[in-house]
């Protein structure tokens, strides 16, 4: 089962940030980002839409422009908000990039940003099906998938109406009595399973090792995490 870093691993340094994306790379064979546009056009690393949770900023990503975003610092430290291009030149080439894609009209700078890169594609992901039916209806097949937090059926089958490659449920979804099969009945669709939500579902480093030898028995196939000190599922 695939460790993803959640943000680059915010247990571990500023979230979303080039250098929390090289140091979760360096233990980790994947590593997830959010991507948002700013006010002035470009992609940049963001999970929320205020900059006021997680820099020293305040106001919405979108009314910011990048000079404006570079004057930020992430999470106390002294990194600033990063662009697309600055995380892709962060994840080593042999890194699994997992793309969450925030909000919709983000796939075509996307594709043409990883156009100029000679590394492999990422894996995309949204809980927009919006985001995700632009690039379904369009000639670009990078690998998607759909992310959500219940009715894990009727998600299933908008995935494959959204013609994805993987589904991303809650972690503890995975653990209910029915998380068996629901990773079976993705699996005979031909999904790969992509759990999120591990450090909600677990707690300490102990709760946390169990939850992924949980998540491993039951067929999942990655799960994004906080922290990359957990042993290997």
């Amino acid at each position: 089962m695939e460790l993803v870093g959640h943000r680059g691993c915010p247990d571990h340094g500023p979230e979303n940030t080039a250098r929390a994306v090289a140091s979760a790379a360096r233990h980790l064979p994947a590593v997830e980002v959010d991507l948002r546009r700013c006010g002035s056009g470009e992609l940049v690393a963001a999970h929320d839409e205020r900059v006021d949770g997680f820099t020293d900023g305040t106001g919405r990503v979108a009314d910011l422009d990048l000079a404006a975003l570079r004057g930020l610092r992430v999470d106390g430290s002294d990194e600033p908000v990063a662009t697309f291009a600055e995380i892709l030149d962060a994840a080593p080439v042999e890194t699994t990039l997992h793309v969450e894609l925030k909000e919709p009209g983000l796939w075509r700078d996307v594709q043409a940003t990883l156009d100029r890169t000679d590394r492999p594609p990422v894996r995309l992901s949204s809980f927009s099906a919006p985001a995700l039916a632009e690039i379904a209806r369009s000639e670009w097949d990078p690998e998607t998938g759909l992310l959500f937090g219940d009715h894990p059926i009727a998600n299933l089958d908008l995935a494959a109406a959204l013609d994805c490659a993987n589904v991303h449920p809650p972690a503890g979804l995975c653990l209910d009595p029915g998380g068996r099969a629901l990773v079976e009945r993705a699996h005979d669709a031909g999904f790969g399973v992509y759990a999120w939500g591990l450090d909600a579902a677990a707690g300490d480093r102990e709760s946390r090792s169990a939850t992924v030898r949980g998540l491993a028995d039951r067929g999942v196939d990655g799960v994004t995490t906080d922290t990359w000190d957990l042993p290997s599922p």
